[in-house]
């Protein structure tokens, strides 16, 4: 049963994009949550926060990005992260939002990054990036989309491969509610968005110019912030010491895992995932 801040839905006009909202009562001055979600998906990957009144405190808000769920399909010149960014800021000055926490999933975590690294006015005071990329080695479904548009059959590969093989059936098996929820969401997303996006994840997060063995530019980033921050990670996802995990170790960045989860922590785990993001943003 939904909270007696129940979730509401509204489409927000930005410019000529329509970005559809999920969130319960905004009071201007309030804590505020923005929660952004990963690639291919939607807001509803964290409709359970609706359902916990713990979060009564906070303004709620889960929007759809432009080119995926309820919202509007974007102009091709508008599919990019920096245009992702810029609708989030203008979301949030819509509903007059100075107090700020991020959460950020997958792509979501990279668009986050780069909102926390343009925040020059201090809004944003905590970030949780829920297995945002960060190294190279995180290209997983990104890469293969580069790659099956570079054989020159990326709808294929999306509708059959990707949709139905890799998402209903492999991870279905190991992770049937989070993958159920994805495939809905895939249905619902522009095939053009997702390309668009995941070349620039692979752009973002593949620079083999950069010294030493971690090649993502949103990594050195993530690195750099200064606010409070940490970085979540199902354990059946990320694994110890490879990778993602050997570069949050080495940078000495906060990290927290939930066992038995897979990439979407909040869906897998919901219990345990929004206790302890209640117990992050409501400590001082």
């Amino acid at each position: 049963m939904l909270n007696h801040e129940s979730m509401m839905e509204t489409i927000i006009h930005i410019g000529e994009d329509k970005l559809f909202l999920r969130h319960n009562r905004v009071i201007p001055g309030r804590r505020t949550l923005l929660f952004v979600h990963g690639l291919g998906e939607t807001g509803a990957c964290f409709r359970e926060v609706f359902q916990d009144r713990r979060f009564d405190e906070f303004n709620l808000l889960a929007p759809d990005l432009v080119g995926y769920g309820k919202s509007s399909r974007p102009h091709p010149d508008g599919r990019g992260f920096d245009a992702h960014v810029q609708r989030l800021w203008k979301l949030l000055e819509k509903y007059e939002i100075h107090n700020l926490i991020l959460i950020g999933h997958s792509m979501g975590g990279d668009i986050t990054t780069l909102m926390c690294a343009a925040d020059s006015q201090g809004i944003i005071k905590k970030y949780v990036n829920i297995e945002g990329d960060v190294t190279q080695f995180d290209l997983t479904f990104s890469s293969k989309a580069v790659e099956a548009e570079e054989k020159e059959n990326f709808l294929t590969w999306f509708r059959e491969d990707f949709m139905i093989t890799t998402v209903l059936k492999k991870l279905g098996e190991r992770f049937p509610t989070s993958a159920q929820r994805y495939y809905e969401a895939l249905r619902q997303c522009d095939p053009n968005a997702f390309l668009a996006n995941a070349r620039e994840l692979v752009k973002r997060n593949k620079n083999l110019s950069l010294p030493g063995d971690y090649k993502s530019e949103i990594g050195q980033v993530y690195a750099g912030l200064s606010l409070p921050r940490i970085y979540c990670y199902g354990t059946l996802s990320l694994s110890e010491g490879e990778g993602t995990l050997g570069f949050l170790k080495e940078k000495r960045l906060d990290i927290m895992s939930f066992e038995n989860a897979g990439h979407w922590v909040m869906i897998d785990k919901v219990a345990e995932f929004y206790s302890f993001l209640h117990e992050f943003v409501a400590r001082v």
